[in-house]
């Protein structure tokens, strides 16, 4: 899911299980995970209407040029296999 927050900043949440958030956050630098439990998360961040492929492919691109933490790449390409399994089974 990729969500923005009111200071206009875009995440790709990699994991939610009810009880905690985990989000990869577009900004300067590497990129790391995030974690907020589900209370606050939804208070900061909201929904975004943005095609998950192709946000996808911006971060994984930014992390393979700025870094990116193990965590937060496994998190985004584990994202993209799935979202890529999904895509198939409907052709």
């Amino acid at each position: 899911m990729v969500v923005t927050n009111e200071q206009h900043e875009t995440a790709i949440v990699t994991r939610r299980d009810g009880q905690t958030a985990v989000f990869v956050r577009l900004r300067p630098g590497r990129l790391t995970c995030e974690r907020l439990t589900e209370g606050v998360f939804r208070e900061q961040w909201h929904e975004a209407a943005y095609p998950l492929a192709e946000t996808l492919d911006r971060f994984i691109e930014h992390g393979q040029i700025h870094g990116c933490t193990v965590e937060a790449l496994k998190g985004l390409e584990k994202l993209k296999a799935r979202d890529r399994d999904v895509v198939a089974t409907l052709f």
